[in-house]
Formats: structure tokens, sequence, C-alpha cells
């Protein structure tokens, strides 16, 4: 080989070596040698951190692969998933976890906003999960999320009360009523969300599935029945016994939490957060104080003796984006905050009831949750609202045809919401 020909290959190969330096830093940054990459997770923030530690620990357990900032959600659920729906939309990639409403599963699945969870991931996130809070993570068959809490409504009950007039806990909608009524009406109120918002369509749903009902089936058509004329009668049944609260109509669950622990009722519907509110307020008062030591709690009212009630379930998962920059990295990271030890800690700390099964079983986590058998009990029977793309418009259409409470015409009502239904699931304006 002439020298020149050697020089010419030197500096080639000089070149060469130079683009794939080039090459590799900048390709190469996103990998733990050149730091961790960064999980944006659009999420409310705990009350008492339990998020933002989970966050933390995980991302330290990563071995420089990820670091979870959270970037907090807005005020309410409805904002918080408009905002989440504009930037999805949007194909926007800067946030990869989502905290989101059960509710959102099947509209932002059916978008194509969200990532597929499969193969080992899919075993590890439902493994020892309860079976409809895997189900509310679900569209299709597909999970598209991993589960990171749920909730289901309990019947909370003064014991005082009902001792004074010698009855046990009620089981069904009817005795609710019937022993509301053997009570003065000053302390004899049973509180629940009447307002025209998301908690009257759990309502609804709940005391439809109750009486073996639902509002749409798989192929996403309207199957309002006679189940749905029953649920109907019942919720008019509360509302004009003369025991419902005078402002049923424009309670959500605080208002209700609030006269429950100011003596003015005997029963509600409520979430399991109740019980820790009432504890930390009756350290400032005195008749709170005497309301939660004689708090009990029972499972969801039934509409048939003998059959369970079912309430409808809330709680929260973590979805992917597809439009994350790092989705395998993103997938790791919301699989490890939804590990057991995290369910237990949000149970014990945040009061958000776990979706693992052996959580319920946790010594620490009933000494927190007196109430955890009968709660995992109603979770065993409980039911998902609507799983439809649509939902948004169908809880829209349940609130305004069945409201207020006290003037619902059952069958009438029915008929209007099930012809609405109808239109609106075919994409028209009801």
């Amino acid at each position: 080989m002439s020298q020149a020909a050697r020089v010419v290959r030197i500096a080639t190969v000089i070149a060469v070596a130079s683009l794939c330096a080039l090459w590799i830093a900048a390709c190469g940054s996103s990998g733990a040698a050149h730091g961790p990459v960064s999980i944006v997770y659009y999420s409310p923030v705990d009350s008492n951190g339990t998020n933002v530690k989970a966050a933390a620990t995980c991302s330290a357990q990563s071995g420089g692969s990820y670091k979870i900032s959270i970037t907090p959600e807005a005020n309410s659920s409805d904002a918080s998933r408009q905002l989440a729906v504009q930037r999805l939309a949007a194909h926007d990639s800067d946030y990869s976890l989502l905290n989101m409403d059960t509710i959102w599963t099947a509209e932002f699945a059916a978008a194509g906003w969200l990532k597929p969870i499969t193969g080992a991931a899919r075993l590890e996130a439902l493994q020892g999960v309860l079976p409809i809070a895997a189900q509310s993570a679900e569209y299709k068959g597909t999970l598209y999320a991993v589960p990171l809490n749920t909730n289901a409504q309990l019947l909370w009950y003064r014991k005082d009360l009902l001792a004074s007039i010698h009855q046990p806990a009620p089981t069904t909608w009817a005795q609710v009523i019937a022993d509301a009524r053997m009570l003065p009406s000053s302390d004899g109120l049973i509180e629940e969300q009447g307002q025209q918002y998301e908690g009257y369509t759990v309502w609804f749903n709940s005391v439809l599935a109750s009486a073996g009902g639902e509002v749409v089936n798989a192929s996403d058509q309207p199957v309002l029945g006679k189940p749905a004329v029953v649920a109907a009668t019942i919720i008019k049944d509360v509302a004009t016994s003369g025991r419902a609260d005078p402002s049923l109509s424009t309670d959500q669950e605080d208002q209700g939490r609030l006269a429950f622990e100011a003596g003015k009722a005997a029963f509600m519907l409520n979430w399991p957060y109740v019980y820790a509110a009432g504890r930390t307020d009756g350290a400032t008062n005195a008749t709170t104080k005497h309301v939660w030591e004689n708090m009990g709690w029972a499972p969801y009212p039934s509409v048939y003796p003998g059959v369970p009630g079912k309430s409808s379930v809330g709680g929260a998962n973590i979805g992917i984006s597809a439009y994350s920059k790092y989705p395998k990295q993103a997938q790791a990271a919301a699989l490890c905050m939804t590990r057991y030890y995290w369910q237990n800690q949000e149970a014990i700390n945040e009061g958000l009831p776990p979706v693992t099964i052996a959580s319920y079983h946790n010594p620490t986590v009933i000494k927190s949750y007196p109430f955890a058998a009968v709660l995992l009990k109603q979770l065993e029977n409980a039911t998902n609202r609507p799983e439809t793309p649509y939902y948004s418009d169908v809880t829209l259409a349940i609130q305004q045809t069945l409201h207020p409470p006290a003037a619902i015409k059952p069958v009438s009502d029915i008929n209007s919401l099930r012809s609405c239904l109808t239109t609106l699931l075919k994409g028209g304006l009801c």
C-alpha cells in the first residue's frame, strides 16, 4: 500500500470513528450510563405523600434507568380528564404515566391513547389483584392500565340508634327506609349522593346492578329493562321517604358525611374514607366523637333479600401513554409503584383501598381498616360503571333524565333514558 493510500485510509478511519462517537453521544443519552430518563407522572399528590415516596423509592431502585416526577392533576376529576384528553389528543410525549379514574379506561383505550400491557408485564400487573379491579383496567379483554387502588361504598350506620329500636343492621333498601322511619327525623336521616353529578350515576348504577341489570352491554347497546325501573323506583322511594336529607338533590359525598358526623343521620351510603375522617374530626368535636364511636358498617344494601347488593367501584389505575418517549421504563415504573408494599402503604397512610387481595388480610392494614373483611366482601360483590368509550355522554344522560330524585317517573323516565342512550351510542344527540 502506498504512503498516500495509507494516509487516506487512516483519515477515513478517524472520520468514521468520530462520526460513531457523535452518534453514540447523541443516541445513547437515554441509557443508564448517561443518566436516568425522565418519567413524568400526571397524578394527584397523596395528602400524606405516599405516592411521592413510592416515586422516589422506585426511581432509586431502578438502577439509574428512570427518575419519576409527579405533575399534579387538576382539582376535580372532570378537569383532570379534560387536561389529559387535550394532551393525549395532541400526541403530547411529555407525559409517560397517567393516574386514571377507572371510568376513563374504555374511552382512552378506544382512542388509541394507551399502550397495551402484555406478556410478563400483564401477569405482574394482575398478580393477586381483585378481579373487579383488573376488569376496570381492561377494555375488550386487553389490559391498558396497571391497577392502582379501588373503592366500594358501604352502608354506614349508627349502632346506638339501631339499638334503641332493637334492630340489626339492615340488609335491603326497604329495611333501610323502614328503620329510618322508626327513628325521629331529627337524627334518622338517610345520607346519599343526589346531586346531578357522577356520584348520582354511581347510585343509580349500583342499585341497577343490585337488581340484576346493566346500562349498556358489551356491544354498546342499551339494555335498560325491568331492573332499571326497579332501581329508579328505589331511588324515588328514598327521596320521598320522609327520611331523605332535605338537601338530597344537591348533596355530594362530603355533605352527607358532615351531616352524619353532626348526628343528623342514622344511615349513610359512602366510601370508606368517612371512617378516618370521622375519627379525625371527632378529636375536636364531642358530637362527632360520639357518632364515630357508634359508627357501624355493613355491605351495600340489597334490592332482593338474600341477593348481595353491588356497589359501583371507584379507584384509579396507572395508564402508559402511547406517545411516551420511554414506554419500557414507564411500564417498569408503573409496576413498581403498584407493588404489594405500596398497596399497603396507600391503605394505611392515605385511606385508599388496595387492589391486592392479600392486603385485606395484612394485620397492619386491618388496624387502619377494621372493616377490611366487609370491604373485601363488597369488592367481591361489586360492579363497574358502563364500560363504553362514550361514557361521558352516558353518565350525563343518566344524571339529566333521572333528576331530581323525588320527581322520578320510573317507567317513563327509563324509557326516555333508553331512547336517549340508543341515539347517543349511534353518534347522535338527545
